[in-house]
């Protein structure tokens, strides 16, 4: 007896508000590896100072949904904290955002 499986269809780019802010996934795949494990594309939009601003693109490396949802939240936060820490100038030099 064969196992059903499940056809799960995302179609991207698909925007997640995490923090107040919103995140976009970009792009998801599945990596060539023994185990499973995908890699996620993000991008995430904040509010700073009366206007938004975009991150660089990121990946995340993920096993499931709930590996996933753990890491964005980090990583959205992270964010909002070095929107914090410097002005618009200094994170546009570093490259943090667009």
């Amino acid at each position: 007896m064969s196992k059903t499986r499940e056809l799960k269809l995302v179609i991207t780019p698909l925007e997640i508000e995490v923090e107040d802010c919103v995140a976009t996934l970009l792009e998801t795949s599945k990596l060539p590896l023994p185990w499973e494990q995908y890699q996620a594309s993000i991008q995430v939009r904040c509010p700073y100072k009366n206007k938004d601003v975009l991150s660089r693109v990121f990946q995340l490396d993920f096993r499931n949904t709930e590996e996933f949802k753990q890491k964005l939240k980090t990583e959205v936060s992270k964010f909002k904290y070095v929107l914090f820490l410097y002005d618009e100038q200094t994170l546009r030099r570093m490259g943090l955002i667009q």
